[in-house]
Order: C-alpha cells, then sequence, then structure tokens
C-alpha cells in the first residue's frame, strides 16, 4: 500500500443496545405483518422469525414467549397510534382536527397494525395466560387515551361532557367494528357513509364544533 493509497474505512460496531433495540422493533413490525395476513393462530415465535430475519435464539431471547411478544406489539402500535395522531394535530386546528376525527381514528385503526391489534384481543378470549396482562395494559392505554381526548376537546376551546370518556369508548368501538367488517367483507368504500354518521353525532355532542367557522 503506497502512501497515496486510501485506508480503508474502519467499520465501527454500533452499541449492544442500538442492535438490540432494532432487532426488537424487527421483530415486532414482523409479527404485526403476519397478524395481519394470517391471523394469531398462524402467528407463531418460528413464523415471525422467519419473518423478521432472525434466529429463533433471537426470537426467544426479546420475547421468551408468544404472549410477550403479543403485548409488545399492542403496546408499540399504542405509540406508534401516538405519532399518527401527533401529526396530524400538527396539520390543522384543533377545531379542524375534531371534526376530521372519525376519518382520523379510521385512517389509524383499520391499518394493518390496528387489525393485528384486534387479532390479539380476540384471541386473548380463549388465552388466560393472555388476557389478564392484556387487559392490564389496555387499561393503561385507555385511561391515556381518554386524558389525550379531554386535552384536545379543551383545545378546541370547548369543554368536555360528563360523559366523555364513555363516548370515546363508543367511536373506539365503533371504529374498531368498523375495521373488522371492512376487513371481513372487503368493502373498506362501504364504511364512508358510518363514518359520515360517526362525525354527525360528534357534532350533535357538541354543537359549538358546527357554529364554529
Amino acid at each position: 500500500m503506497t502512501q497515496d493509497t486510501p485506508k480503508p474505512a474502519i467499520r465501527r460496531r454500533r452499541p449492544q443496545a442500538e442492535r438490540s433495540a432494532d432487532t426488537r422493533a424487527k421483530v415486532i413490525e414482523a409479527a404485526i405483518a403476519c397478524l395481519h395476513r394470517a391471523g394469531y393462530s398462524a402467528t407463531t415465535i418460528s413464523t415471525v422469525a422467519d419473518e423478521a430475519g432472525v434466529s429463533r435464539g433471537a426470537m426467544t431471547h426479546h420475547f421468551p414467549a408468544k404472549t410477550d411478544l403479543m403485548l409488545a406489539v399492542v403496546a408499540a402500535v399504542f405509540e406508534e397510534d401516538g405519532v399518527l395522531y401527533g401529526r396530524t394535530i400538527a396539520k390543522m386546528d384543533p377545531i379542524a382536527w375534531l371534526r376530521a376525527l372519525p376519518e382520523t381514528m379510521w385512517a389509524v385503526m383499520s391499518r394493518p397494525a390496528g387489525i393485528a391489534v384486534m387479532e390479539i384481543m380476540l384471541a386473548s378470549r380463549s388465552d388466560p395466560s393472555l388476557a389478564e396482562p392484556l387487559r392490564a395494559l389496555q387499561s393503561r392505554i385507555d385511561d391515556q387515551a381518554h386524558r389525550w381526548s379531554r386535552e384536545r376537546i379543551r383545545a378546541a376551546g370547548l369543554e368536555p361532557l360528563p360523559d366523555a370518556d364513555a363516548l370515546h369508548e363508543l367511536w373506539v368501538a365503533a371504529l374498531r367494528g368498523l375495521a373488522l367488517e371492512s376487513t371481513f367483507m372487503n368493502n373498506a368504500e362501504n364504511v364512508r357513509g358510518a363514518l359520515a354518521a360517526l362525525s354527525d353525532s360528534m357534532r350533535r355532542f357538541y354543537p359549538a364544533l358546527a357554529d364554529k367557522p
């Protein structure tokens, strides 16, 4: 090697924590793909490992059991939901955002990750080892979602109704049902009327949404 020959670049090994986080994210993404494509029963540790391109040992290191992976999927999807909602909040004023909320919720909940979470919820009915921790996790998620919903209503200059949390649960349940029906019937376009009805109901509960420019 002459003096003018460039020295080969030194490849620096990434920190273990960073590589571990990347592997976890890759596995969770693979689990979502498997759940959306094949359902809960067909989604196993082995199929997810193959989808993610990781070894079975790497899988079990991060997620010793299928239950651990499913709970991680639900938590990760909720965190991603928050990011997606945050992007829409940044683009619209609070009144316009509330008016568009059913459409926004539909876009978030009907995507593959949303369907994957519903697959996990439905499967928990016959899996006690999954059901109890999933209920605890979902309760924490619901509490955060309710607080966030009230914050968005106040940001629009409105006061949350006394039963605001119940209304939020109603809209979430309605949209989950629409997403399941759309997946089963393959009729995503037919849900538009239902979304319009949800938007109308929001204006009925909060008349100021219809009055404000």
